[in-house]
């Protein structure tokens, strides 16, 4: 006895969406976390200081990882101070964790918050310095503003373009 299979077109858009479906999912899922903020960035911004001035900066983020950690350096240059960020951050189920210093200000400490495939909100400290720090991106832009307590710089804004 032979069968005959009757093709079913319902079944086989099913059949290939959920492949895709899956592919996608892998993809994401390789890509890491980390993945939209790698990369070499570079743009202007802004610092505000406590006494009330304001400093346009030019700035060249270096960011590199994107599965489970990101290394994350920032360089920009002032007329009065330069910023000099760099961190080393680990990610797992939305949460990122690691350490951060800032070498003109000589503040460090350690970093936690949330991670979306999109953007970073962190709590940033250590000692008397405290700040957050929240970072969103794009496939062309990354964003950058960074609030502090306890040292001259109050804020820092980067608007910074995929090279």
């Amino acid at each position: 006895m032979q069968i005959k299979a009757k093709f079913n077109p319902l079944v086989a858009i099913l059949t290939v969406g959920l492949a895709l479906t899956a592919r996608v999912e892998l993809a994401a899922a390789q890509s890491g976390a980390f993945s939209a903020f790698s990369g070499t960035w570079s743009g202007s911004g802004r610092i505000s200081y406590t006494d009330g001035s304001l400093e346009s900066i030019r700035c060249m983020a270096y960011n590199t990882g994107g599965a489970a950690s990101l290394k994350l350096v920032i360089q920009c240059k002032s007329e009065k101070n330069p910023i000099h960020i760099r961190s080393d951050l680990s990610g797992s189920g939305g949460r990122v964790s690691g350490q951060w210093e800032e070498r003109t200000f000589n503040v460090s400490g350690s970093v936690s918050g949330s991670v979306s495939a999109t953007s970073m909100s962190l709590a940033i400290g250590g000692g008397a310095f405290q700040g957050t720090m929240s970072v969103s991106a794009s496939k062309s832009s990354l964003s950058i503003s960074i609030s502090t307590q306890n040292i001259a710089m109050s804020r820092a804004t980067m608007n910074l373009s995929r090279q």
